[in-house]
């Protein structure tokens, strides 16, 4: 019974992923009218991988054990931890990928390299509003269907 109990969460927290991953699909790919089957394998975007599977394992423990059970804090210092890398590594990231961009368009010798780092702007990074929406998607996807 115990052991069911914990498969349960993390197929839930599985789902609410793979879940958060189409609609990212679908929300790039409609206003390019092109299917961007490459985001299924990103974690940025909106919503944020991170953020939408530690919101929807800290909802269901504190659904499934209270507030104050061992496995809800754990669950809650995941979900700080992971939103905490979300947003300072990967701004970080996306900063270094914007200053190695305007030094190659400064350098008149960069030629071939242009089109290539700017490739790497495309890649997508963890916003607030990335996170934020993971975060939400991840709490209403637990309450939806931790419950039943």
């Amino acid at each position: 019974m115990e052991l069911q109990w914990r498969l349960d969460i993390w197929i839930l927290v599985v789902l609410c992923v793979l879940a958060g991953q189409l609609v990212k699909l679908l929300l790039y790919s409609v206003p390019q009218r092109r299917l961007q089957l490459a985001l299924l394998g990103q974690s940025a975007g909106l919503p944020s991988l991170h953020a939408s599977a530690g919101s929807c394992l800290l909802t269901l423990m504190a659904l499934r054990t209270g507030w104050r059970s061992v496995e809800t804090s754990v669950a809650l210092g995941f979900v700080v931890i992971a939103v905490f890398d979300a947003m300072r590594v990967r701004s970080a990231a996306q900063e270094q990928r914007r200053l190695v961009h305007d030094l190659v368009q400064v350098e008149q010798a960069a030629g071939p390299w242009r089109r290539r780092v700017a490739g790497y702007l495309d890649i997508l990074a963890h916003t607030p509003a990335h996170v934020a929406a993971g975060l939400v998607w991840g709490f209403l996807f637990a309450l939806a269907f931790g419950t039943v």
